[in-house]
């Protein structure tokens, strides 16, 4: 992981392409004309209470909790 900010899986709904990215202000570097299905907020706020500095930790858990069917509902629904 880069730094702070957000990991967001956008889906482009003309090519039906996913596109990874990092964005770290919440109006900047958004990709335009596409739909998000998956956001992992990795702020500090996000994680530090439970796993410290171990972030890996909780990137991990996020990827156990996700529900991949609301994932692909979304994928599909475009």
């Amino acid at each position: 992981m880069r730094g702070t900010g957000w990991v967001i899986s956008y889906l482009d709904p003309q090519s039906k392409q996913i596109f990874n990215t990092w964005v770290n202000e919440y109006d900047l570097g958004h990709l335009s004309g596409t739909i998000p299905i998956v956001i992992m907020d990795v702020f500090e706020h996000a994680y530090m209470i439970d796993y410290g500095l171990k972030k890996i930790n909780y990137i991990e858990a996020f990827f156990k909790a996700i529900d991949w069917d609301i994932v692909n509902k979304r994928f599909n629904k475009k």
